[in-house]
This record gives structure tokens, C-alpha cells and sequence, in this order.
């Protein structure tokens, strides 16, 4: 089901007389209809009843479903304002066949293997911190954007295909905002305000003033790569930032993304690291992967090995890092790789005393 509201964020309409929704929710559908009528409950009635009163109104823990307790499904909803949960999109992570869709785009493939065909690996990283950092671009913005390496024509394609010229529907008075929170691109409310839709903005208590653009011949990050390449990226840029400060030299996304950074001091201590921001731990865990290794001398030789989560994840749920060790082969297998929170991870390291530097490549 996760999978199937996934895949309907774009839906436009009936695409098949015979099958109308996606295949995934119709298939949800019927096994969870089949469930409930083993539990002697009532099920949904149709797909409108499923998504709209189960996905939307009913917490997972009133399903007649059997979770393990490390899920943590208390509470959670499969749709929230009419979009996919965090939790939803995570579990549709967790499904095989809609990994590429959800967790890595087309257009991220498709820049990893261009700058790899280039010889310029260091432009996937290159490409990830711009548009992590550039939700909104203004008209000259946006072309000297394309224009930044003309020696790689590819790139200017990449930024065509990553940009949208802001829709009317998120402007007011002529204006876009950006959010002083995520740095995302809002949208405006009935009574003449802004509403942010990422999950954080949607959490929080107090929400600071946004920032204003001229919305004329503007242009908006594509909301998949606000989900899949902006929003995750948030945390590590400030990260590498923060390792950095301490005197650090951070590469970002080495190895065409093997790992999200490895810093070196001036003193050749030298960490690898792996942000992940999730919701829950226990989906996570079952999407770690084995952390790679360059033989010492290489640019990308590393000590110590970390997995890393924001503190504000650990905040909410105390037990998440207990979880990601105790569900995670990969971390079995690897014991060396250490899970803690990115706060404890800057305490831990050195600092030279003088700024070092964020870079794209060796």
C-alpha cells in the first residue's frame, strides 16, 4: 500500500479502463480486505475508503496487522495533508520494486553516470550541494547556473531537468518564499500566509518568517528532488560544514556516493561517514549498506567509520540508535562502524584551531 500511494503522488487521472489506480494499492487492497475479514472486522469498501479513511484517518495500530515492536507503528499514518507520511515513504523504500523510484531518482542516475562518463565525478557532487542549497533561483540565477561548467555540456541539461518555473499556485503578491527552517520553497495558505509541507516544518512548534522572492521568471527545485536529494542532503552539508569548522578537509559524496563524506585533519586522522535521516530505525537498519574501503595513500582513505543521525531523530525516540545496531546485518558485519548522532559525532573529533574546507573531489 505504502508503495502504491507512492506512485499515485502523480497521478492525472485513469491511465487503464480495467486497473484505474496503481497496481501496488489495488493489490494492498485485496490483502489487507482478506485480513481484516480473518480478524471479523470490517475492511475497506474500495480504494477511495482504503486511502482516504485507513491511510489517512486510521493510526497503523488500530489495522488488524501484526508489527514487530521495533517498527514502532504507534500512531502512524499512511497519508498526512494528502501526501505520503515520512512513514509511508519509508516502508515504500523497504519495497524492492519502487527503490529507484523513491529513494534515487532517474535524474540522479542519470547525473552519477554522466559525471562518471566525463571523467568528472566530482560534478555529481558538485550537482547535489547546488541544488541542495538553491531551492529557488531568480531568471539570471538560473542561467548563470547552467552556464557554471561549460566545459561539460551535460551539465546545463542536468540543471534544465532538476528547475521548474515556479507554478502560480505557489506564488501570492507576485512573490515566492523559501523556508527559514528547511529552506524549501513554501506554499501560500487561504489567509495570506505560507505553509511549509516538509515533515520537520509540518512537527514544529515555532516556525520562523520566510524568506521572499521575486516569483517573476523564477524558478523551484522539482518537488521529487526536494524529497529525495534536497531534504536529505540538508543534514549533510551541515555536517561537513560543522567537521569542517573543527579544521577538517570534508570531500562530499566520495566515490560517486559510497559514502556521504570523509574528512581528514591536518594531523591524518580521517573519518568516513554516512548521514541517514530517517523516521524510524527499524527501516533503516534494513537499508544499510557495507561501508567501502580505499587502501591507505588513497584520497578517500579513512580511519574510523560512522553511521550518523541528526540528534533531533534521537530526541523523539531514545531507543533509535539501540535499533539501528540491533536490526542491521550490515553493522554485524562490519562492528567497526560506530552509530551515533551528529552532535556526539563533531564532539568527538579534533579541532586544529583554524577552518578547513568543503570540497567536491580528491
Amino acid at each position: 500500500m505504502a508503495s502504491g500511494l507512492v506512485r499515485m503522488c502523480g497521478w492525472r487521472g485513469v491511465r487503464e479502463r480495467e486497473r484505474p489506480y496503481d497496481r501496488a494499492l489495488q493489490l494492498g487492497l485485496d490483502r489487507l480486505s482478506a485480513v481484516c475479514a480473518l480478524a471479523g472486522v470490517t475492511g475497506p469498501r474500495g480504494v477511495h475508503d482504503l486511502v482516504w479513511d485507513w491511510c489517512a484517518h486510521k493510526p497503523l495500530h488500530d489495522w488488524p496487522l501484526v508489527f514487530d515492536a521495533d517498527a514502532q507503528v504507534g500512531g502512524e499514518l499512511l497519508l498526512i495533508g494528502g501526501e505520503p507520511s515520512e512513514f509511508c515513504v519509508e516502508w515504500a523504500v523497504e519495497a524492492y520494486d519502487v527503490v529507484a523510484e523513491v529513494h534515487e531518482s532517474t535524474l540522479v542516475s542519470q547525473v552519477k553516470s554522466g559525471a562518471e562518463q566525463a571523467g568528472r565525478p566530482d560534478l555529481y557532487a558538485e550537482w547535489r550541494r547546488f541544488v541542495t542549497t538553491q531551492p529557488v533561483l531568480g531568471a539570471a540565477e538560473f542561467l548563470s547556473a547552467k552556464n557554471r561548467f561549460l566545459t561539460v555540456p551535460q551539465w546545463a541539461t542536468w540543471i534544465d531537468e532538476s528547475y521548474e518555473p515556479v507554478p502560480p499556485a505557489t506564488t501570492s503578491g507576485g512573490q515566492v518564499a523559501v523556508c527559514g527552517l528547511c529552506d524549501q520553497w513554501m506554499t501560500p495558505t487561504s489567509g495570506g500566509g505560507w505553509h511549509c509541507e516538509t515533515p520537520r516544518c509540518v512537527r514544529a512548534l515555532h516556525m520562523p518568517s520566510p524568506t521572499l522572492r521575486d516569483a517573476e521568471g523564477a524558478y523551484r527545485l522539482r518537488p521529487e528532488l526536494v524529497r529525495s536529494v534536497a531534504l536529505p542532503g540538508r543534514p549533510e552539508l551541515a555536517l561537513a560544514q560543522a567537521l569542517a569548522a573543527r579544521g577538517a578537509r570534508v570531500v562530499l559524496y566520495p566515490g560517486l556516493d559510497a559514502l556521504d563524506l570523509v574528512a581528514r585533519w591536518p594531523d591524518g586522522y580521517a573519518v568516513g561517514v554516512d548521514v541517514k535521516d530517517w523516521h524510524k530505525p527499524y527501516l533503516l537498519a534494513r537499508k544499510i549498506k557495507r561501508f567501502p574501503r580505499w587502501e591507505t595513500g588513497h584520497p578517500f582513505a579513512y580511519g574510523d567509520a560512522f553511521l550518523v543521525v541528526p540528534a533531533d531523530r534521537v530526541a523523539r525516540n531514545r531507543s533509535y540508535c539501540d535499533i539501528v545496531r540491533r536490526r542491521s546485518a550490515a553493522l554485524r558485519s562490519q562492528p567497526h562502524i560506530e552509530v551515533l548522532t551528529d552532535q556526539a559525532l563533531i564532539s568527538r573529533c579534533p579541532d586544529a584551531g583554524q577552518p578547513g574546507e568543503v570540497v567536491c573531489g580528491p
